[in-house]
């Protein structure tokens, strides 16, 4: 749902938005992470390079390939079945207001997160209950060079964001030494057509699927961050797909870069996540 949140290096950076994370009500399925390449990685709605995907389903989008920067791996990610978003010739919904979620108003364009993990590594624990998004991470040691974790939000329906310039939220937590966190946009350019994209992997850079995403400082205070679609670099998909094209969002994705042959322990929580424009 891949490299340097969900090379999309967790969109994927797999990336890996109708498909969905864990149960929800909405649209399809779960992606997988990326592998981090130089950063981001996971391989679209289920890791490659760039993390990506997720578990369970959401009520919306599909599970993005996340992830960050890198050179996309493929992903472990369980795919997953179609939301109800259209193809890629449908022209996506516009973005309903800039509050995309904040855990607790009942107003969201989110469905439930999806998480997933490398080949190998522990799944991040999420919790929504307290009217933010904690994620636990205890990853476990990795035995591949570039391994991930990754937890994201997908999409009810594909979301036309292209009246804003990124994403805002509010972050705060701990990861052990080593570990790094990225964030990702994730569009259907990045992510399957499995997913409900239009990647094509046989002809995606790198030979994957998976967002381009942006490393970012973790705070242990609560720090408003903003990723605009132009901060975001790396991912995987057709030569020609644009970094983010914010007129056919699925999902938003966090992801954990792993040390490789290593291991990764966090503690995060996530509040007030919105368009900006």
């Amino acid at each position: 749902m891949k490299r340097t949140v969900l090379d999309f290096g967790l969109v994927g950076l797999l990336g890996l938005a109708l498909a969905a994370g864990c149960s929800s009500s909405g649209g399809s399925t779960s992606g997988s992470g990326g592998s981090q390449g130089n950063g981001s990685g996971g391989n679209s709605s289920s890791g490659g390079s760039n993390g990506s995907g997720g578990s369970s389903n959401g009520s919306g989008g599909s599970t993005s390939s996340g992830g960050s920067t890198g050179s996309g791996g493929s992903s472990e990610g369980s795919g997953g079945s179609t939301g109800s978003g259209g193809s890629s010739a449908t022209a996506c919904a516009a973005a309903t207001g800039d509050l995309i979620t904040d855990f607790g108003s009942g107003t969201a364009q989110v469905g439930m997160p999806y998480f997933g993990a490398d080949t190998g590594l522990n799944k991040p624990v999420v919790d929504t209950s307290g009217g933010a998004l904690t994620i636990m991470l205890d990853s476990g040691t990795a035995t591949t060079m570039y391994p991930y974790a990754y937890v994201g939000l997908p999409f009810n329906a594909c979301t036309d964001a292209s009246a804003y310039k990124g994403v805002k939220f509010n972050i705060s937590g701990t990861v052990s030494s080593g570990c790094t966190v990225q964030f990702s946009t994730v569009d259907k350019e990045h992510n399957t057509v499995a997913n409900n994209g239009t990647c094509d992997p046989t002809t995606a850079t790198n030979m994957s699927c998976y967002a381009s995403s942006m490393v970012f400082t973790l705070s242990s205070d609560p720090t408003d961050v903003t990723v605009n679609f132009a901060d975001q670099t790396g991912g995987g998909a057709d030569p020609s797909a644009a970094v983010v094209d914010p007129a056919q969002v699925l999902n938003v994705q966090w992801q954990f870069n792993v040390p490789a042959m290593g291991s990764c322990t966090a503690m995060v929580t996530i509040k007030n996540v919105s368009f900006v424009k």
